[in-house]
């Protein structure tokens, strides 16, 4: 069952977390990026089994199965496929609101 939730996590969540990485990698040195992306990725590995774990704990075989089928139709492989972008999107929304928040957190931080 565990290998069908890392199955799920990487259908589901692995460009995310590339997108996510983005900040990170542009941190590094131009000459180091590569050699810095191939650990990064080496290293999702653990990432998505401990995840998987949150998984199994709250469902079972029988729903992650379900939920595998749901990304194997269309619409399900077209939600794998914009999520990247829609994640991007909604990180610089979120970006943008928090920016407007700073009066607001200001005012009551006096």
């Amino acid at each position: 069952m565990e290998d069908k939730a890392v199955h799920l996590i990487k259908l589901t969540s692995g460009q995310q977390f590339e997108v996510l990485a983005e900040p990170m990698l542009n941190m590094i040195p131009e000459e180091n990026r590569e050699a810095f992306k191939k650990e990064l990725l080496a290293s999702m590995d653990d990432l998505y089994t401990q995840i998987a774990q949150v998984y199994v704990e709250n469902f079972t075989e029988e729903e992650i199965d379900e939920i595998l089928a749901f990304y194997d139709t269309p619409v399900g492989k077209k939600m794998v496929e914009t999520t990247p972008e829609l994640t991007k999107k909604g990180m610089e929304i979120g970006q943008q609101w928090g920016m407007k928040l700073q009066p607001m957190i200001a005012k009551y931080s006096k």
